[in-house]
């Protein structure tokens, strides 16, 4: 799997300004969704979040909303469906993988399965209404190409591996393609592995995982390597950013 296509990706990362608007325009929409599924906060109030957020967002964050995620911020409270609950939901995963690659979230690699963390941290740091986006740009700095690089193939690998072994035809060649990417990752600092299989951080086997746990794992690392691809320069915006940057 990994044939050194790393080396001959040309890595040339959005400006600063690009990314923690992108970064900030996510957080925008997650936190729509925050308002929307909150049970404990009068209904006055969340409106009032609600239409302010709107509001500051359509001023500070025209350049990187998208209609589809203008049409979330301007619903009225309590009227967004399940698919843009769930877009709320994974712009806050978009969120927090470009917080990590600018830096903000500080971690040396994104969680394999998140806890939430990374998340909460980045709307922690996120301009909210009504702060200029330009008074949080001093100081930001993107890691590096070659950090960016490894970090993107670590979840090409990770997006790879959850959708092996799911055609009975192919399973015999999954293994050989399983076995060849373990052995290529012999002394790398990419993924933890055992001579079998990739693992988790906590030492689990992805052969181990539960339907349900690889699903997430699945998504999430779609959502994420989507991100990095565009913070990366390669496409427009994170979600239309290719999966794979060499097709």
């Amino acid at each position: 799997m990994n044939d050194d296509r790393d080396d001959y990706i040309d890595i040339q990362p959005w400006p600063v300004a690009e990314l923690i608007g992108q970064l900030t325009a996510n957080v925008a929409i997650g936190r729509r969704g925050l308002i929307e599924s909150d049970p404990d906060t009068d209904g006055f109030e969340r409106e009032t979040d609600r239409f302010e957020l709107d509001a500051w967002a359509k001023l500070e964050l025209t350049s990187w909303l998208t209609a589809d995620q203008l049409a979330i911020l301007e619903a009225p409270l309590d009227s967004l469906n399940p698919d843009q609950l769930d877009r709320c939901e994974d712009a806050l995963v978009v969120a927090s993988s470009i917080a990590w690659c600018t830096r903000v979230e500080s971690e040396s690699r994104l969680p394999i399965v998140t806890d939430g963390g990374p998340e909460q941290r980045t709307i922690a740091w996120s301009p909210r209404p009504w702060t200029p986006i330009r008074n949080v740009l001093k100081g930001i700095r993107v890691r590096s190409d070659e950090t960016l690089a490894a970090e993107r193939e670590r979840w090409e690998l990770l997006h790879w591996r959850c959708h092996l072994f799911t055609e009975e035809s192919d399973l015999d060649e999954d293994r050989k393609a399983l076995r060849d990417t373990i052995r290529e990752l012999q002394g790398q600092d990419l993924l933890g592995h055992n001579d079998v299989d990739l693992i988790l951080e906590d030492g689990t086997p992805f052969s181990d995982l539960d339907d349900d746990t690889l699903d997430e794992i699945a998504i999430q690392s779609e959502i994420r390597l989507r991100a990095l691809n565009w913070v990366c320069g390669f496409g427009d915006t994170s979600a239309t950013a290719p999966l794979f940057v060499d097709e």
